[in-house]
C-alpha cells in the first residue's frame, strides 16, 4: 500500500508544532523554578523589600505604568495611520490592550497574532495589521535599546559582551527605522505575504512619532521602577537614568526571548543586575518582582476594561463612523 504524502507532511507538521510546545513550555517551567529558587535563596530580604514598599510608590508606579500603556497605543494608533490605516484611539487602545494580555501565553508571539485580528474589526486587512504590529514591535524595540543607553554602564558590569551587543545593535535599529529603508522592509514583507507594496513611502512624520511615543512609554516604565526603588532606598534622583535604562532594556530583551512568557525572567536578571549595585541582590529581586506584580495588575486590568467597552452600542458612541477605516481600505480578510 502507497503512503501518502500530504498525510506524511500533516502528521510531522503535527509532530514539530508538538514538539516546539513542549520546548516552550520546558524553558517556561525552568525559568519559573529558577526564579523561585532566587527567591527562596533570598526569600527574608525579598520579602522584607516587598512589604516595605509604601502605598504611595505603588500608587504612583501603577499610575506611570498606565500612562506609559496609553503612549503605546499612540505609537500603535501612529503605525496604522502610517501604512494608509488611521483608525480612531478607542479602537486602538482596544486592539492593542486586550491584545497584550496574549503575551501571557508560552510563546509571546500570540500578542502580536491577538492585535493582527482584533484590528481587524477596525477596518485594518490582516496583512495590514500583521505589518503594523511588526513595524510597531521594531520601533519599540529601536526606543528600548536607545533608551537603554542610560543603562549601559550598569550593563557594561554585569556583561561586557551584551553592553556592547547593545551598542552594535542601537545604529543598526535607527538604520532599520528610516522611512525609507523601513518602507523598503515592509514592501519586502508584503511581497512574502503576496500582498502589493504600500501605496505611498512611510513618512519621517508618522514614523518619527510612533518612535517618539515609543520612547515615552519606556521612559514612564522606567521611572515607575524608579518609584518602587525610591521607597525602599530612599529618593535619589541620580538613579533615574539607571532605573529607565535597566526596565528598557530588560523589558526588550523579554521580547527577543519570546519562548518565555511575558519575558518573565529575563526582564527580572536584567533589572536585578541593575540595581544591586547601589540595593543589594534581595532587594533588587524584590522590586523585580514587585514590577513585574504591577506590570501584570495594570495590563490584566487595561486589557480587562478594554474588552469590556469593546461593546457595539458603545464603540458606536464614542467613535464615529467616519473616523474608522473607509470601507474601501478593506480588503478580503484572507
Amino acid at each position: 500500500m502507497q503512503s501518502h504524502p500530504p498525510v506524511e507532511r500533516v502528521a510531522g507538521a503535527r509532530r514539530r508544532v508538538l514538539l516546539a510546545r513542549a520546548v516552550r513550555v520546558l524553558v517556561t517551567l525552568a525559568i519559573v523554578v529558577a526564579v523561585a529558587v532566587a527567591v527562596r535563596a533570598q526569600w527574608t530580604a525579598v520579602r522584607d523589600t516587598i512589604t516595605s514598599l509604601q502605598l504611595w510608590a505603588l500608587l504612583m508606579s501603577a499610575a506611570c505604568v498606565f500612562v506609559g500603556m496609553g503612549a503605546a497605543v499612540r505609537a500603535w494608533q501612529h503605525a496604522l495611520g502610517a501604512i494608509g490605516y488611521p483608525i480612531p484611539a478607542f479602537d486602538a487602545a482596544r486592539c492593542y490592550l486586550v491584545g497584550q494580555l496574549g503575551k501571557y501565553l508560552p510563546g509571546s508571539v500570540w500578542a502580536f497574532v491577538l492585535q493582527t485580528e482584533l484590528v481587524r474589526r477596525a477596518g485594518v486587512s490582516r496583512a495590514a495589521g500583521f505589518v503594523a504590529v511588526l513595524v510597531t514591535v521594531g520601533l519599540s524595540t529601536t526606543a528600548a535599546l536607545v533608551v537603554g543607553l542610560l543603562g549601559l554602564p550598569a550593563l557594561f558590569d554585569v556583561s561586557r559582551a551584551a553592553a556592547i551587543g547593545v551598542l552594535v545593535l542601537v545604529p543598526i535599529s535607527l538604520v532599520c527605522a528610516y522611512p525609507p529603508i523601513l518602507t523598503r522592509l515592509v514592501d519586502l514583507v508584503l511581497r512574502v505575504l503576496r500582498r502589493p507594496p504600500l501605496e505611498h513611502p512611510l513618512t519621517m512624520h508618522k514614523i518619527g512619532l510612533a518612535l517618539a511615543w515609543c520612547a515615552v512609554s519606556w521612559v514612564l516604565y522606567g521611572i515607575h521602577l524608579w518609584l518602587l526603588v525610591s521607597s525602599v532606598d530612599g529618593v535619589r534622583l541620580s538613579s533615574i537614568p539607571q532605573c529607565i535604562g535597566a526596565l528598557a532594556l530588560g523589558m526588550c530583551a523579554g521580547v527577543l526571548v519570546f519562548v518565555a512568557p511575558s519575558g518573565i525572567g529575563v526582564r527580572e536578571a536584567v533589572v536585578v543586575a541593575a540595581l544591586t549595585p547601589f540595593t543589594g541582590s534581595g532587594p533588587a529581586l524584590g522590586l523585580a518582582l514587585a514590577s513585574r506584580l504591577v506590570f501584570t495588575l495594570c495590563e490584566v486590568a487595561a486589557g480587562v476594561t478594554a474588552a469590556v467597552s469593546g461593546s457595539r452600542g458603545l464603540r458606536n458612541a464614542l467613535v464615529h463612523e467616519r473616523s474608522r477605516a473607509a470601507p474601501a481600505l478593506r480588503p478580503e480578510s484572507g
